[in-house]
């Protein structure tokens, strides 16, 4: 995976940050499999051309988007996210740099509250309310109590990213439903555009928090092995799951090893307490 490192205190990037809207189509060329021309964006944003150029201007001007030329075989401009995960630093010393923390901050909790408030407005939101969770608690926190909520929150966002991932990669999306989540659960009636995955991060927990951004299990295991997981997770057997997914049963034994040392487990109790962090 690509990864890359801006610094927040940067104006252009602090910018960007803050138009939602330019993000979300940056979320489309993060996850384009290739360049894309400024039509093909407006097309999947849903955006008028303006609209959409007006956004890559702003990228561009904060390196979050590369410009391709034109060339004899490809007769438009292209554009790519020339990354594939963003960290975004900025240093508890710098009083700008913790000033443009909290804006963002403050920018979208403000965006969660008019995408709740829109969609409570459309007509049969309220069908849809048993289905929303939301909580909101004031506690008094030790520092190490403090560290181990972050940690969750951040095991948390891994674990929707890769219930995305796999709603994204399935042949048939009739049983998937758009929610938004900002740690209230809010299903939603229209599907909106993605929000940019990128993580905002102080320098001093950059490193452990990458390493739990990245311990996700579907992070660590294929494809193949973190679905035969799931089976064990669910308390299959090796020879069911083998005639599930038309293998040999040494070969589910085999990926089952292999499943067990990635994810530095002994039992499947373990595997099942690990599964449920990823």
């Amino acid at each position: 995976m690509i990864e890359a490192q801006i610094e927040l205190k940067d104006p252009a990037v602090l910018r960007a940050l803050l138009d939602i809207l330019s993000m979300q189509r940056w979320e489309i060329l993060r996850r384009a499999a290739r360049p894309l021309s400024l039509a093909e964006i407006a097309s999947a944003a849903n955006a008028s051309v303006e609209e959409t150029q007006r956004s890559l201007d702003i990228l561009v001007e904060a390196k979050l988007v590369e410009v391709s030329p034109a060339t004899t075989r490809r007769r438009h401009v292209a554009y790519r996210a020339p990354m594939k995960r963003l960290y975004v630093q900025w240093d508890r010393s710098d009083p700008a740099a913790a000033a443009a923390w909290n804006a963002i901050g403050q920018h979208m909790r403000d965006y969660s509250r008019q995408v709740q408030d829109d969609a409570a407005k459309v007509p049969g939101a309220e069908q849809f309310a048993p289905l929303n969770y939301s909580a909101v608690l004031t506690a008094t926190l030790t520092d190490e109590d403090a560290v181990r909520v972050r940690e969750a929150l951040r095991t948390a966002y891994v674990m929707l990213a890769e219930a995305g991932a796999r709603a994204r990669g399935l042949p048939d999306s009739s049983g998937c439903n758009p929610y938004h989540v900002n740690f209230n659960l809010w299903r939603l009636i229209a599907k909106p555009l993605p929000m940019a995955e990128y993580f905002v991060i102080e320098r001093g927990t950059l490193a452990n928090d990458r390493k739990v951004l990245e311990s996700g299990a579907s992070r660590v295991l294929s494809p193949r092995e973190f679905q035969i997981a799931r089976l064990l997770e669910a308390g299959r057997t090796r020879p069911s799951i083998a005639q599930e997914l038309g293998l040999t049963p040494n070969t589910v034994a085999s990926l089952s090893k292999i499943i067990y040392r990635k994810l530095d487990v002994r039992s499947r109790a373990e595997l099942v307490a690990r599964m449920r962090l990823s």
